[in-house]
């Protein structure tokens, strides 16, 4: 059973601090949004304002410190209005006994960034009453957490089954540039393999003697060279390695050659 406003509002701040008489609804009591804070390399860093991209997540710390009676539990969830926003709410229950300031964590669900701001209300707390007596009240971890823990006595526990996602983005961006290399340079071979036969056979058909051959040998050896130049470049542009200066002096090679034999035509 659900506490209502008026039974919330005889308890006061014996069970809501600060408890403001406009915040209690008919079954509920919203609460403010004090702060926004994340955790990076296991410490907490806190702004009064905070934007969310699609599927971001940040942990909401509110204003009200809860002192949750033996005999009741308290239970957070989502404004309607943040709801239909595009906003999810996750929470703990708050057991018997329990003393803390109020946090739960806010994640984006909706296809839009969304910013949240300090003072705003994004959830609300509901106290339910406990069928039968408590015998033992929370003492948790998170008791009397009034600034945020993190993960408070749970760090170490849990660290080894925590693994960073960076490195995992980075291979998968190596392999994203590793495909966009290998399409360009099968793609060059593709069409200078065509252009070659296409042009020596334009060649061989309109003339014949030594400068037809000297003149196949030109624009062979120049298109090896251009095709050796390209996949360098691809290879170091796609695939984030240093240049490919043994396929350079391919080039280089092929077009002092054609150069060369270019005199001879």
């Amino acid at each position: 059973m659900f506490l209502s406003d008026s039974k919330m509002a005889s308890l006061g701040t014996n069970l809501i601090e600060p408890f403001r008489a406009d915040h209690a609804g008919p079954i509920s009591y919203d609460l403010t949004a004090k702060e926004f804070c994340c955790m990076a390399d296991g410490k907490a860093s806190k702004a009064e304002h905070a934007t969310l991209k699609p599927l971001e997540s940040i942990f909401v710390s509110c204003e009200e410190i809860i002192h949750v009676p033996a005999n009741m539990a308290g239970i957070i969830n989502i404004r309607n209005s943040k709801l239909r926003q595009g906003l999810s709410v996750e929470s703990p229950i708050y057991f018997p006994g329990h003393q803390t300031r109020v946090f739960f964590r806010l994640t984006n669900i909706s296809n839009e960034s969304i910013d949240l701001v300090a003072g705003d209300s994004y959830a609300a707390i509901f106290f339910s009453t406990v069928d039968g007596d408590v015998e033992a009240l929370y003492h948790g971890t998170f008791a009397d957490e009034f600034d945020f823990r993190g993960m408070a006595g749970y760090t170490d526990q849990y660290a080894e089954a925590m693994h960073a996602v960076e490195e995992k983005a980075k291979d998968l961006k190596s392999l994203e540039h590793g495909i966009y290399a290998n399409v360009i340079v099968f793609m060059t071979i593709f069409v200078a393999l065509f252009t070659i036969i296409n042009i020596n056979v334009n060649l061989v058909r309109d003339s014949t003697g030594a400068a037809t051959l000297y003149r196949m040998l030109v624009f062979n050896l120049g298109t090896v060279g251009s095709i050796a130049a390209l996949i360098a470049f691809a290879q170091s542009m796609f695939r984030e390695k240093k240049m490919e200066w043994k396929l350079l002096l391919v080039s280089g090679a092929c077009f002092a050659a054609a150069l060369f034999f270019s005199s001879w035509v």
